[in-house]
């Protein structure tokens, strides 16, 4: 019996240190917050089919990150998979491909901070294309 207490202990103890390893900081997520974006038209309905793309702020500019569509009620939702976006600085960039624009004073390339816990949702208001010039 003596022997076989003396097997099993360093097992014991082997597989107490492996577990406690695992469960250590260096396996920790980064933190996220929930960031999404609104697109609506002047009657307050959402647009979809924008193309929203996330840029990370970075030394010299941005780099893309994430790139969602709106939904049939205008909103976009970045990271979703992922369970957020990871806490820092970013900024976003809409484009339309159906008959629409941003509207007069809007502005494009939105920053925004990420902070891990929140949700951010960034509204974005459109209008209705006019006819082109000639």
């Amino acid at each position: 019996m003596r022997n076989f207490r003396r097997r099993i202990t360093p097992l014991a103890i082997l597989a107490i240190v492996f577990a406690t390893l695992s469960c250590g900081s260096s396996t920790d997520a980064t933190p996220v917050g929930g960031l999404s974006i609104k697109v609506i038209d002047q009657n307050n309905a959402g647009i979809f089919g924008v193309s929203a793309d996330l840029y990370k702020v970075v030394s010299g500019g941005g780099v893309l990150w994430r790139r969602s569509l709106t939904s049939s009620d205008g909103t976009a939702v970045f990271g979703a998979a992922e369970g957020g976006v990871g806490a820092g600085d970013y900024y976003i960039h809409v484009s339309f491909s159906s008959n629409h624009e941003l509207a007069v004073g809007e502005t494009n390339d939105r920053p925004v901070s990420v902070v891990a816990g929140d949700n951010t949702v960034i509204t974005f208001h459109a209008v209705a294309k006019g006819p082109s010039p000639h």
